[in-house]
């Protein structure tokens, strides 16, 4: 009965993702508010009223995508944050992995902001909370305690400036890749962060 159960569950699972997947097509390619219910239901072989089973609205697929890429992404920081890495590769590679989601994932932030930036919606808020910052304060924290970093700056600014630099570059309109815009941020970030033995330069 159990096994049953478990059977069942990872149906409806696999059902809803193949629903948000075929939407987040129909919704690049036609517009999500050219696409309708009744289209993304043809494609997945479903009845249309199947759809109010797993989505309330057409825009609750675009948290749902973006809310799965999300914890995609923070599954690697977490990797990452109990690695056996240094404090400073471990950032790198944390921005680098954040950086890659937003990049592969662009059309659907765009899709995201439009829809739930607009004020007749009723919910705002990213589905990310503040996981990233908590991860990096662990590493900031780390890399400090280890000597990696200096201690006379305060955690909380260290954080700041890298959480600073991950939105710049979602807001930026400079000609460079997402990921080369990051790097270079992140060059001259560490160049103020990370501590110098006595006498270098």
């Amino acid at each position: 009965m159990m096994q049953e159960i478990g059977r069942r569950e990872r149906k409806k699972i696999q059902t809803k993702k193949t629903i948000a997947e075929i939407a987040l097509k129909l919704f690049f390619s036609k517009g999500l508010n050219e696409t309708t219910i009744a289209e993304i239901m043809e494609k997945a072989a479903l009845g249309t009223g199947t759809f109010y089973n797993y989505f309330e609205s057409k825009e609750a697929i675009l948290k749902y995508c973006l809310a799965e890429r999300i914890e995609s992404a923070k599954q690697t920081c977490e990797d990452i944050k109990t690695s056996t890495l240094n404090a400073t590769l471990k950032l790198s590679q944390m921005l680098q992995a954040v950086g890659k989601t937003h990049e592969e994932n662009q059309l659907l932030i765009s899709l995201y902001m439009k829809f739930y930036h607009n004020p007749d919606k009723g919910d705002k808020k990213a589905p990310h909370g503040e996981w990233f910052k908590e991860i990096l304060s662990t590493i900031i924290i780390e890399g400090q305690v280890k000597n990696e970093f200096r201690k006379d700056i305060p955690p909380e600014i260290i954080i700041e400036m890298f959480s600073g630099i991950l939105q710049s570059t979602m807001s930026s309109k400079l000609e460079f890749s997402f990921i080369a815009n990051i790097n270079y941020k992140h060059s001259l970030l560490l160049e103020g962060v990370i501590k110098r033995n006595d006498g270098e330069v």
